[in-house]
């Protein structure tokens, strides 16, 4: 039975994973105690009816910490749903993390949803190997579930949407004489495709 107590981690530099903040209080707690400017949150309106959270006054709590308050809403212990809404979330951690934010991202008990979306930043943005990035994440907060399908079923989504130019980028790897054979350029191609349509991204319906 989990049991609510505001913790966190330092995944990196500007990346924090927690649980989330229950009173207005706990975003000045946040601020002063692990230097974060923003605030990405994960939860889904079920969740903070669930625990009486009223989402307005903790925005409000924020803006005066100096917090930057952002939400792209996920439903717990829901793979397809995390599935689809991911690339917007990752997208979402992308800008703050370009607008140079010490960043502290949460879900309710920073369990899954936080830890997905960090682990698929990780991946598809910075990219990290799978197993490197979760460890890096488990090293600093062990109980991390994120969900394996999601991030996976997330990143088959993307780039079926983009075959043609991860086809045109391996390509283009090979005129180079890049080092490695086609299945490695076909890897790098995807890599790279991925990352671009996360630092290109407009807005997040990618």
């Amino acid at each position: 039975m989990w049991t609510w107590s505001l913790d966190w981690g330092e995944v990196g530099p500007t990346l924090l994973v927690g649980s989330c903040p229950m009173r207005p209080t706990d975003l000045g707690r946040i601020r002063h105690q692990t230097g974060a400017t923003a605030i990405l949150s994960l939860q889904h309106d079920d969740c903070l009816a669930y625990w009486g959270i009223d989402y307005a006054k903790m925005q409000a709590a924020g803006v005066r910490n100096g917090l930057q308050m952002e939400r792209c809403p996920m439903r717990d212990f829901n793979i397809e749903d995390q599935q689809r809404r991911l690339p917007a979330a990752v997208a979402r951690l992308t800008r703050l993390q370009r607008q140079g934010h010490r960043t502290y991202v949460h879900c309710t008990a920073g369990l899954g949803r936080s830890p997905l979306t960090l682990w698929a930043y990780l991946v598809m943005v910075e990219g990290w190997e799978p197993s490197r990035a979760i460890e890096a994440i488990r090293r600093v907060r062990p109980a991390v579930v994120p969900s394996w399908e999601a991030l996976q079923g997330c990143r088959e989504d993307l780039l079926a949407k983009r075959e043609a130019q991860v086809a045109e980028r391996a390509y283009a790897l090979y005129r180079q004489c890049m080092p490695g054979d086609a299945q490695q350029h076909w890897f790098l191609a995807q890599r790279q495709v991925l990352r671009e349509c996360f630092l290109g991204a407009v807005d997040e319906r990618l």
